[in-house]
């Protein structure tokens, strides 16, 4: 009798439990679907992102073939043939950094030194009227940014400050490190009126996008006056390259 109810009770148990299993296979599966769903998803965004990243930075390239190629002809106009030459080298050394930079972040310290063979061609240009000074934190030196940010501020100073200023121009570029922030500022001594609008121009408005595509972290680009100077600021998080690679 006792086995009886026994094999009775088990026989009313294999259904409910196979529904119980069938009912969480199911489940399972709808998870699994809802996650590779939700992953394809994410890859999308991130392509789309990288896809926005390629073409702002696309942009700003343009902008320092134009006043290299300025820049040479005022030499070449002045009849200073020997500068003229030097200048056309320093352009080649850019067209090889373009050719040859494919990544999103690239080192401060190749950073500048790209942004140096720009400022060699100004400094042909204006001679000694032309003063460029450093102020770079070694905590900070390391750092990864995005590619012709430096670029971008130091062209923005020359053409909104700098090309119109008579007398003496100096140009300060300045990178410190905050805790787990860089803050990166260009300044001039220019005379030019900074609108209050929301927007900073093409070129900062185009680097603070493409550092809000990179980071999550709080990030900031800001164009201000200060005793008789022009500042441009970008801040982002400490970044630098993995031991692992």
């Amino acid at each position: 009798m006792v086995i009886f109810f026994g094999i009775l009770i088990v026989s009313l148990l294999i259904p409910i439990i196979a529904l119980v299993l069938l009912s969480i296979m199911k489940l399972l599966n709808q998870e699994f679907d809802y996650l590779h769903m939700e992953n394809k998803q994410i890859q999308l965004e991130k392509q789309l992102q990288q896809m926005e990243y390629e073409q702002l930075s696309q942009k700003i390239r343009p902008h320092f073939l134009f006043n290299s190629l300025n820049a040479m002809m005022s030499l070449a106009r002045l009849k200073r043939n020997d500068d003229l030459i030097t200048a056309m080298e320093q352009f080649s050394l850019f067209l090889k950094y373009q050719h040859a930079n494919q990544t999103a972040l690239v080192l401060f310290e190749r950073e500048l030194f790209h942004t140096n063979n720009y400022l060699s061609i100004q400094q042909l240009r204006f001679g000694k009227k032309l003063t460029i000074t450093y102020e770079l934190d070694e905590r900070a030196y390391q750092t990864q940014l995005p590619s012709y940010t430096l670029q971008t501020l130091v062209e923005n100073a020359f053409k909104h400050g700098l090309e119109k200023k008579r007398g003496e121009k100096h140009l300060m570029i300045a990178l410190k490190r905050h805790g787990d922030w860089v803050r990166l500022t260009v300044s001039d001594n220019g005379d030019r009126a900074i609108e209050q609008k929301s927007g900073h121009g093409t070129g900062l408005e185009n680097i603070k996008k493409r550092l809000e595509l990179l980071f999550e972290m709080y990030t900031d680009v800001s164009l201000k006056r200060k005793d008789n100077a022009t500042e441009a600021t970008v801040i982002w998080p400490y970044t630098v390259v993995s031991k692992d690679l």
